[in-house]
C-alpha cells in the first residue's frame, strides 16, 4: 500500500468550539514571532524593505509532514512555555484561561482526532490532527522553539541578512557561502528525530508562496529583489468556464481577484503587463470575450499596488439577514424583485420587526454529479 496520511476535517465536532476557542488566545503568541509572515503582502513587505548585498544566497526550506511528526507532549509543554496569560490580557478582549486550563483543552482536542477508514475505526497517537482549529498554531510554536535551536547553534548567523517562516515553509537571505547555508540545515536536521528540513539555494531566484523573488531590473539598480507571481509547471489553468450556470457577478468576482493578485505580486510593470495578457488569452480559451475582460483589467491596472499591500485592517461586521437559496440562470434579479417590494414588508406591523433591513442575496450550490456519484466514507 502506498503511504498517506488522515487529513480530518473536525467541523461539527465537540472540538471545533473548543480548538476555536483555544485558537483565539494561540494566535496573538504566533504573531510575536520574529520569523512570522501572515500572508504574500506580509512577505512582499518585508522583501521590498530590505537593500541587499549583490552576491546575497536565496534559500527556501520546507519541514516534513510538520503536523503529523510532532508527539502531543512536545507540543503541549512548547505551548506552556510561550504561553503568559498576563501579557495576552492585555490584547484580547475576552478573559484569557490560565495555563493549566489551556493545556487540559489543547490535550483533549489533540488525544481524540478519531476517525473511519475502510470500516475500521482509529485514532490518531502522535501529531496534531490536520483538520484541527488549533493546529497550525500548536505546531508554529513548537517549530519557532526547533528554528531559533538551530540558528543559535549556528556560528555563522550574523550572515543571515533575513529569515521569514509561513508555516512549514521558510525563507532565508544569506550573506555567506553556500558551504555554510548546507552546514545550518545540518544541524537544523540533527534537532528532532521526526522532523527534517529539506530545502534549496540559488544565486538568482527562488520561489516562496505564490511568488518568485529574484534580481532583476530592480535589483541591479536599487539592491531591492524583484518579486512576479508564481505559476506551477502544473497548473491547467482550469478556470470557471463562461457557460457554467453562476450568477454573472462570480465570474467578473474571480477576474477581478486573479488580476490583483498579479498586481500585487509583481514589481515590474512589463511583467505585470505579460502576466496578465496571458490571464486574458487563458480566459479565452474558457470562453470568455474581450468585451468583459478587457474593462476588468484595464480597470485594475490602473490601481495603485501599494494600496493592496497595504496591511487590512480588521471591520466591524454588522449583523445582517442573509437570503440563501440556489442559483438558476432562468430566473434573473432576484435581489431587484425584492427592492422592489420591500415596501410591502417594511410596512407590515410583524415582519419589519423580523427584517429590519434588506437582506443580503447569497448562493449555494446544486448537488452535481460529483457529489451524487462519490462518498467520503470508504467502504
Amino acid at each position: 500500500m502506498p503511504p498517506g496520511r488522515p487529513i480530518i476535517s473536525q467541523i461539527g465536532t465537540p472540538a471545533e468550539r473548543i480548538g476555536h476557542y483555544c485558537d483565539y488566545f494561540l494566535v496573538p503568541i504566533v504573531r510575536m514571532q520574529n520569523t512570522y509572515i501572515k500572508d504574500t503582502s506580509d512577505f512582499i513587505n518585508k522583501i521590498e524593505s530590505l537593500k541587499l548585498n549583490p552576491d546575497c544566497l536565496l534559500i527556501t526550506y520546507d519541514v516534513t509532514s510538520m503536523y503529523t511528526n510532532m508527539t502531543f507532549d512536545e507540543i503541549l509543554n512548547a505551548v506552556g512555555r510561550s504561553y503568559n496569560e498576563h501579557t495576552l490580557q492585555s490584547q484580547l478582549e475576552l478573559n484569557c484561561p490560565t495555563k493549566q486550563n489551556m493545556l487540559d483543552l489543547l490535550k483533549i482536542i489533540l488525544e481524540n482526532n478519531y476517525f473511519e477508514f475502510n470500516g475500521k475505526h482509529y485514532r490518531q497517537r502522535i501529531g496534531a490532527a490536520m483538520g484541527a482549529v488549533p493546529s497550525p498554531e500548536i505546531c508554529d510554536i513548537r517549530m519557532y522553539e526547533i528554528t531559533n535551536a538551530m540558528m543559535s547553534q549556528f556560528q555563522y548567523r550574523e550572515k543571515i541578512a533575513f529569515h521569514g517562516r509561513y508555516r512549514d515553509d521558510g525563507f532565508i537571505i544569506y550573506n555567506g557561502t553556500v558551504q555554510e547555508a548546507n552546514h545550518l540545515f545540518e544541524i537544523g536536521n540533527a534537532i528532532h528525530d521526526l522532523l527534517k528540513f529539506t530545502y534549496e539555494i540559488s544565486e538568482t531566484e527562488m520561489t516562496f508562496l505564490d511568488t518568485t523573488v529574484f534580481k532583476g531590473n530592480r535589483f541591479s539598480t536599487q539592491n531591492v529583489l524583484d518579486i512576479k507571481t508564481h505559476m506551477k509547471k502544473t497548473k491547467n489553468f482550469q478556470y470557471l468556464h463562461r457557460e457554467s450556470a453562476h450568477p454573472t457577478s462570480v465570474f467578473k468576482g474571480f477576474i477581478k481577484g486573479e488580476c490583483y493578485r498579479l498586481l500585487r505580486n509583481t514589481s515590474d510593470n512589463s511583467v505585470l503587463d505579460s502576466a496578465l495578457q496571458s490571464f486574458n488569452d487563458k480566459l479565452m480559451l474558457r470562453g470568455y470575450c474581450e468585451t468583459e475582460t478587457i474593462p476588468i483589467i484595464q480597470e485594475v491596472k490602473h490601481k495603485n499596488r501599494k494600496d493592496l499591500l497595504k496591511p487590512k485592517s480588521a471591520k466591524q461586521r454588522k449583523e445582517k439577514h442573509i437570503l440563501v437559496t440556489k442559483f438558476d440562470p432562468r430566473i434573473k434579479g432576484i435581489k431587484k424583485r425584492l427592492m422592489k417590494n420591500w415596501k410591502l414588508i417594511s410596512e407590515d406591523s410583524l415582519l419589519k420587526t423580523i427584517f429590519q433591513s434588506a437582506p443580503m442575496i447569497a448562493y449555494k450550490k446544486h448537488q452535481n454529479l460529483g457529489d451524487i456519484l462519490t462518498s467520503s466514507i470508504v467502504y
